[in-house]
């Protein structure tokens, strides 16, 4: 469980050890103090000025004619001068101002669990080195620490994800009826504003998978494609449903030709990233490329089409194993072109969609439900296959058993022996 700790709490962890204020006596010795630490200085003479090399490192306040209060301000060193009545230098110390690390690590440990970091310093800078279990983790350590060691100090934040989480992304493209929305109270094309625009307010999170499995008995549902999607944290991952249209040029000055080809369709585009253990932020892009025939131009008696391009993006959090609803992807119009268009109905994914006399007369739209989960790497033995556990049957039974399989595993070096019929068997020559 992720334990909120305030800036204030932090800082009574650095500014415990220096609330006891420290007397000192000397005369010519260093002093060494933490960045918020204070001492007490006891003069042997009474001092008529008071003063130090670099008052930006730290702060010294004349109590008593002999006694003194230094405070250290921020990492660096510097020289406190005492010089009595008779202008005698009395007093010349070098004062070292320095990071409480211990205090600093404590804090740093405190804001995670799990994980197995460091604080150091080396060279005047914190070093911030060892593994955390997520991109949130180190993002806290590394705040912490920059606050509790001010803005002078260099953090050099070397920390590493322990194992790189990875999300699948369950895609699922579907031919919905629009009755759906009033069965189950959802409005898919609301979830982006209008029909007429792109799915750029995606945002609804929900469990979903169930429903889907009823609607599609129902003949409510007919799902175009289930892509699976596969991403480490903090990568991307994109698909593409949709086609290339093609065209044919004419060079200037020349009477070659040559084609080209304009892609089109919808283009998901997903950037996963594990805020903690069951929660994830999902960066997703969404550009849609429709032809535009209506407004399109002629060239060598072909129709080119105009390419219309609506994108969005927008970023959500979800639970692992939530689902959300991207909708209102293609406008009214797209069904008129859909009868304007030869082969439109024919690409992968969403020809379906447009050869669908359902979409084209308005009964139904296309949604794409999105599902992440956080996954975890698995040992090859973890995963079966349907034919895994059957040895191949011999000839004897499939001819005579009509048997396909002898029941008996098969290793991981291939199938082994099997039980034959016992006793002499064979075919019976005449």
């Amino acid at each position: 469980m992720f334990r909120t700790i305030s800036l204030f709490t932090l800082w009574m962890i650095v500014a415990l050890p220096a609330v006891a204020q420290t007397l000192i006596e000397t005369r010519n010795r260093d002093i060494d103090l933490f960045a918020g630490q204070g001492k007490l200085i006891k003069l042997d003479e009474p001092a008529q000025t008071v003063f130090l090399a670099n008052p930006e490192v730290a702060d010294v306040e004349i109590k008593s004619p002999t006694l003194l209060y230094i405070y250290g301000k921020r990492i660096g060193e510097t020289t406190l001068f005492v010089i009595d009545d008779q202008e005698e230098v009395t007093l010349s110390s070098a004062v070292g101002v320095s990071v409480n690390m211990d205090a600093v690590s404590r804090a740093a440990h405190a804001t995670v669990t799990g994980g197995s970091f460091s604080v150091s310093e080396v060279g005047g800078a914190i070093v911030l080195s060892g593994r955390v279990g997520t991109i949130a983790d180190a993002e806290r350590i590394d705040s912490v620490v920059r606050q509790l060691a001010g803005e002078t100090v260099t953090v050099v934040n070397s920390l590493s994800l322990e194992t790189p989480p990875q999300i699948n992304l369950q895609v699922r493209i579907a031919e919905v009826s629009r009755s759906v929305s009033e069965d189950l109270g959802v409005s898919w094309t609301s979830l982006s504003g209008s029909r007429s625009q792109s799915g750029d307010g995606l945002l609804t999170a929900f469990s979903i998978s169930g429903t889907i499995e009823a609607l599609k008995s129902r003949g409510l549902v007919t799902i175009l494609s289930e892509p699976n999607l596969t991403a480490r944290s903090g990568d991307k991952a994109s698909f593409l449903a949709g086609g290339r249209f093609p065209y044919q040029t004419v060079a200037e000055g020349d009477d070659s030709s040559s084609v080209q080809f304009e892609p089109y369709g919808v283009e998901l585009e997903f950037l996963p990233e594990v805020l903690r253990s069951d929660q994830i932020k999902l960066n997703v892009r969404t550009q849609i490329r429709e032809l535009d025939f209506s407004n399109g131009s002629t060239s060598n008696t072909q129709n080119i089409p105009l390419i219309l391009e609506r994108s969005a993006s927008t970023t959500i959090e979800v639970g692992s194993g939530q689902s959300f609803a991207i909708a209102g992807l293609f406008r009214a119009t797209t069904q008129q072109d859909v009868q304007d268009v030869p082969g439109l109905g024919e690409i992968p994914i969403l020809g379906a969609l447009f050869r669908s006399t359902s979409y084209q007369s308005g009964e139904t739209e296309l949604v794409i439900i999105v599902t992440p989960y956080i996954v975890e790497p698995a040992a090859p033995d973890k995963f079966k296959t349907p034919l895994e556990g059957f040895a191949p049957a011999n000839s004897l039974d499939r001819q005579f058993l009509g048997s396909l399989s002898a029941g008996e595993p098969i290793s991981k070096n291939g199938p082994v022996s099997v039980k034959n019929i016992n006793g002499n068997a064979g075919f019976l020559l005449q």
